[in-house]
């Protein structure tokens, strides 16, 4: 019986758990050593460090699909926030690890999401480096687009607040919240609330965000 149970309970420690946060609650914080691995079911999170002088440093937005925490490091080097009503699937780190070692499918869908991490990373530190305010927001418009399905009525979801937006591009709130109204009264987004966009001119918004070398296309990525 002792056996039986000792194989119940490695099974039950490397089986994924369903976990739910409210908006606001934290999946781990910054500096936590016992942690695991979380892929987000539905929602909205945000991954954030605070530096030694106390501001906030917002590094990505994840969402479904995505995986956080995924780091080598023996402490977290960040935080994650939940933005909305988020649901994750949760394994231990050792249960992760095993699956990495024996599941080839699941490995390359691993390697696939530190692709888009560092990926992201890229183009993050290209916005803070290289770009004004107006290609800034511009390009975070962009990829809100492509990352957020659209709501029923075909507006896509803005999850994050405009502090959230200034945080990760290195603006302030005001700069923020002006970028988003001057596309708004040019024509270039639809602006119903805050909470909401669609994107009317996509040749515009990306000409705006500097992509002028990457030729026409609509929001869907098809040449015209």
């Amino acid at each position: 019986m002792a056996r039986i149970a000792a194989v119940f309970e490695m099974q039950a420690k490397s089986a994924s758990v369903r976990q739910v946060y409210a908006a606001g609650d934290h999946l781990f914080h910054q500096g936590d050593t016992d942690r695991g691995i979380h892929k987000i079911v539905s929602g909205t999170v945000t991954v954030y460090r605070v530096t030694t002088d106390g501001h906030r440093q917002i590094e990505a937005f994840a969402g479904p699909g995505d995986y956080v925490s995924l780091c080598l490091c023996a402490t977290s080097p960040t935080s994650a926030e939940a933005l909305s009503r988020v649901e994750t699937e949760y394994v231990t780190r050792a249960a992760f690890e095993r699956r990495l070692l024996e599941d080839a499918q699941f490995r390359q869908e691993v390697f696939r999401d530190i692709d888009k991490s560092a990926a992201d990373a890229r183009r993050q530190a290209t916005l803070l480096a290289c770009r004004c305010a107006k290609e800034r927001v511009a390009e975070f418009v962009l990829f809100l687009d492509s990352h957020f399905a659209p709501r029923a009525d075909g507006y896509t979801p803005i999850c994050m607040s405009r502090c959230d937006m200034a945080d990760h591009l290195g603006l302030t709130l005001g700069t923020v919240g002006r970028m988003l109204n001057r596309f708004k009264q040019t024509n270039v987004i639809d602006l119903p609330r805050p909470d909401r966009f669609r994107i009317l001119n996509y040749n515009c918004l990306s000409r705006l965000a500097g992509r002028s070398d990457q030729g026409s296309f609509d929001r869907n990525g098809i040449a015209v």
